[in-house]
């Protein structure tokens, strides 16, 4: 078997940056407007790049540009602005110590962009018309855009990176014109409402956002400032390679314009930085100097080097090549986001491009959490610092909400949160949020380690969530503990024995519990052993589309599995209720999120391929077959997640690319509810009725007019396509999950307790080595398919031959691997000395854009052909 792992070494040798240029964007033509814009970050600031026929545009976000409501004084005293929620507030407790009300959305929180750079020439050098070459790129592995345009009268060559040292942007051009050009490069900002809930209503407040700019120019640089309530910033620009003249064009804008030339060449600086307004500036101004110091090639260097390192820490070949495109391109969009101090927004990240308009605005539990569920297996968990900081910083609030609103013990935390962690007032029944929240930051100290983190993060959460549950559930006459008026996640009906609170229940108490003191770990033990089981309930015919064999969903013609059960969701006045079905038209469907039945697999992890081979397995493949097809899934469905957990290797490429074909809207891999303009799969109504939200009345609003980006479901398939190669959160190490034999699959991941695994499976065969770092107990778990087994100890020579691990609880095919911390094992389909060591060679980009059904990564070559299909 030739295989890209060294079993010698018995190590991976697999480098990720040689893979990487295969899924670098290309784009073979100009495609004008931001929504082909190509994204950059220094992981603080987040930069989109997008083209007009005469210019190059720049939207600048930063994490922590955030605007609060005004003040007030209480007591002679200023206080923070009211956030309200109209309850029964204990006298001397301040409102906004409780949550923030969403009906004054654009008086309080929300997420502001920094301004917009333009570079205009005067040709329409980037209009399609006129080009006879044109490449863009955005390459991944060193995460930076390119660009060359090639016209009758002009050659333009432009180059930007984002920083992450320096915290600065540098775009270099260099353009060669016919009849000389003398390029303008504008700073601006012009501040906007935040349209957040622009689909149903608004405030019709043209003025909102404008206040609190000014523009300046010194010693050749401009500068525009912005006083925000909750802050204030700056952002600095500057260019060196030419002459320019700085000039202010009014308040909000100012601009360099160099001379005219018939050849020009000029780097671009940029920074934002927070802070009292004179000290923004002056550490804008500080950071420019250092950069232009350094020089685009300088900081070129340093930031190679650090891409280079944050990549080469895994690696995954993924049978699909689109969706493994998607998963670098994940890792690319999370290390460029996510080191500020607020998680980037669930639509846009830091990319939106609309000013300040933001969709949702606020951090919606369900939406956020899937961004950085995947990060652990990848080996970048510390992204997820800025999302735990913030959960974190919601711990007293929900205290205090839990005890004067619920009357209830520990910790409650709402769906939708303000950037302080503070809950709305709506959704209040979802209890499970913060057991969700706790079990993700439990999985990230079981894959790290951290002891600190488990004290100071994980451990509060887990007891604040615990306690909630332990005073919720009342002791039934049936000597079980139940639960009453709760909802499955936002918009659902509240019921009795709710799915989601018993599974996560289930999984937050067993947990915790070997984590406490003797009594309470009795106490979780206990309640545990009286927790109900679940709901099964008869498939029907009508409602399911089902008779011999399924009529609709994920399973069309396939026969019902077992004993044709279900999952319900809870009882209702004591009848178990369903809600989902199998028959899109029926009448029992209910409006609210799906995929309440389908929790126990994710996000609770309690259940999955362990349970094969029982009736609770057959009723969840039941429940899978009934699901929609991935293309007729909204671009949050979890769908993939599930099929990869359930180990239906197919499935998860069909209905992933699915979910791609059906939504990702957008070439640079972003998707969105409104697609590209004019696109006819995806034209969205003419109009939208919006009510003005000040005085009631109504009118209609365009939805082309507020196109976004979302950033939902790169993420979801990132951790199908990691979920198909590794799983560990049954407590077994579980390689190729959701791969088949023959399959062209690589990986080199992280698993829970401490193991890193590198595998590969050919059409020879397949070969593992796992290592331990810690020296938990290794369960490993190998696919059915991996019938002969032959072991090897990694020794100071080489492999050495090892008995094969006997089969423990021989129908899961669990074995336990004994490895101390610091020690590997090979496994392999075959003996090691039929194992040949072929490393795999750098990759060539295709110089294609990518096809997925509708979806596409890149634009198409200006003549000739349609890029390649990715399959």
């Amino acid at each position: 078997m030739q295989t890209r792992i060294d079993p010698a070494q018995g190590r991976q040798s697999l480098r990720t940056t040689e893979r990487l240029p295969r899924h670098d964007l290309y784009y073979g033509s100009p495609q004008l407007g931001p929504e082909a814009g190509i994204p950059i970050g220094d992981g603080v600031t987040g930069t989109l790049l997008w083209l007009e026929e005469d210019a190059i545009r720049f939207q600048l976000n930063r994490a922590d540009l955030w605007e609060d409501a005004p003040p007030r004084r209480k007591g002679g005293h200023l206080q923070p602005a009211p956030y309200g929620c109209n309850l029964n507030v204990p006298e001397g407790t301040l409102e906004d110590d409780r949550c923030f009300n969403a009906s004054g959305e654009e008086e309080l929180t929300c997420q502001k962009h920094a301004g917009e750079v333009v570079i205009r020439f005067s040709e329409p050098l980037l209009h399609r018309t006129y080009q006879k070459e044109f490449t863009a790129r955005l390459s991944l592995g060193k995460a930076e855009a390119t660009l060359e345009s090639v016209t009758p009268f002009s050659h333009l060559q432009v180059s930007a990176i984002a920083c992450a040292g320096e915290e600065v942007t540098a775009i270099r051009v260099h353009l060669v014109s016919e009849d000389g050009d003398a390029p303008e490069i504008t700073l601006a900002r012009w501040g906007t409402r935040t349209f957040w809930r622009w689909y149903c209503t608004q405030r019709f407040l043209p003025e909102k956002g404008l206040d609190g700019t000014g523009a300046l120019a010194e010693d050749g640089r401009i500068f525009v400032t912005q006083t925000l309530n909750a802050a204030s910033f700056c952002i600095g620009l500057s260019v060196s390679g030419t002459p320019v003249k700085a000039t202010v064009r009014n308040r909000r804008s100012a601009a360099l314009i160099t001379e005219r030339a018939e050849e020009v060449s000029f780097t671009i600086f940029l920074a934002v930085r927070t802070g009292e307004t004179k000290a923004a500036k002056e550490a804008c101004l500080a950071a420019l100097r250092r950069a232009e110091a350094a020089g685009y090639n300088g900081l070129l260097t340093r930031h190679t080097v650090d891409w280079e390192t944050f990549w080469n820490v895994s690696y995954v070949a993924f049978p699909d090549d689109y969706l493994e495109n998607l998963w670098y391109l994940w890792l690319y969009l999370m290390n460029s986001s996510c080191h500020g101090a607020y998680p980037p927004h669930f639509t846009a990240g830091l990319w939106s491009f609309q000013r300040d308009f933001v969709p949702w605005n606020y951090y919606f539990h369900y939406n956020l959490q899937h961004l950085f569920a995947p990060l652990d297996a990848a080996g970048h968990g510390s992204l997820q610092k800025c999302y735990f900081d913030l959960r974190k910083s919601g711990i007293p609030t929900a205290h205090l909400y839990a005890q004067t609103v619920k009357g209830l013990k520990g910790i409650f935390l709402h769906d939708v949160t303000d950037r302080y962690g503070r809950g709305a007032n709506y959704d209040a029944c979802n209890c499970s949020c913060a057991a969700q929240t706790a079990m993700q930051m439990y999985r990230h100290w079981r894959y790290t380690g951290d002891d600190a983190f488990l004290r100071e993060f994980a451990l509060p959460m887990m007891r604040g969530a615990a306690e909630f549950y332990l005073d919720l559930l009342t002791p039934g006459d049936d000597g079980l503990l139940h639960l009453s008026g709760t909802t499955a996640y936002e918009g659902n009906a509240p019921t009795e024995d709710t799915l989601t609170d018993l599974v996560m229940i289930r999984a937050l108490f067993s947990a915790l519990a070997p984590l406490e003191h003797k009594d309470t770990r009795h106490l979780l033990e206990d309640a545990i052993s009286r927790l109900p089981g679940p709901i099964l309930l008869p498939l029907e015919s009508t409602d399911d589309g089902v008779g011999e064999r399924f009529c609709f969903g994920v399973g069309k013609g396939r026969t019902p599995y077992g004993d044709r059960k279900v999952f319900g969701v809870g009882y209702r006045d004591g009848i178990p209720v369903r809600n989902s079905y199998g028959n899109p038209s029926s009448e029992k469907l209910r409006y609210g999120f799906p995929d309440i039945e389908l929790c126990p697999l994710y996000p609770a992890g309690i259940f999955g391929l362990k349970e094969k081979g029982t009736p609770l397995f057959d009723a969840m493949e039941n429940q899978i077959a009934l699901h929609c097809p991935g293309d007729a899934c909204g671009h949050w469905n979890l769908l993939p997640i599930y099929l990869a957990r359930m180990g239906m290797a197919r499935e998860v490429i069909e209905h992933g690319r699915g979910m791609v074909s059906a939504n990702q809207g957008f070439p640079n891999g972003f998707n969105g509810e409104t697609s590209e303009r004019g696109n006819p799969r995806n034209p969205g109504p003419a109009w939208y009725r919006v009510r003005d939200a000040e005085t009631g009345e109504c009118g209609l609003q365009r939805p082309e007019e507020f196109v976004h980006f979302d950033f939902e479901t790169v993420p979801i398939l990132a951790q199908a396509v990691t979920d198909s190669l590794l799983q560990s959160h049954e407590g077994v190490l579980r390689p190729f999950a959701a791969v088949l034999p023959g399959d062209a699959a690589a990986f080199s991941l992280y698993a829970e307790g401490g193991f890193v695994l590198c595998g590969e499976v050919t059409a020879e065969g397949w070969v593992l080595i796992v290592e331990s770092f810690r020296g938990e107990p290794c369960r490993l778990s190998l696919p059915s398919w991996a019938e002969k087994v032959y072991a090897y100890r990694m020794g100071e020579t080489g492999p050495i031959p090892d008995s094969c691990p006997g089969l423990t609880e021989g129908q899961t095919g669990t074995m336990q691997l004994p490895l101390r911390a610091g020690e590997r094992m090979l496994l392999a389909g075959c003996p090691v000395e039929k194992l040949r060591f072929c490393p795999e060679g750098r990759s060539a980009h295709t110089c294609a854009m990518k096809w997925c059904g509708n979806a596409r990564l890149g634009t198409p070559p200006l003549r000739g052909g349609y890029g390649c299909a990715s399959t």
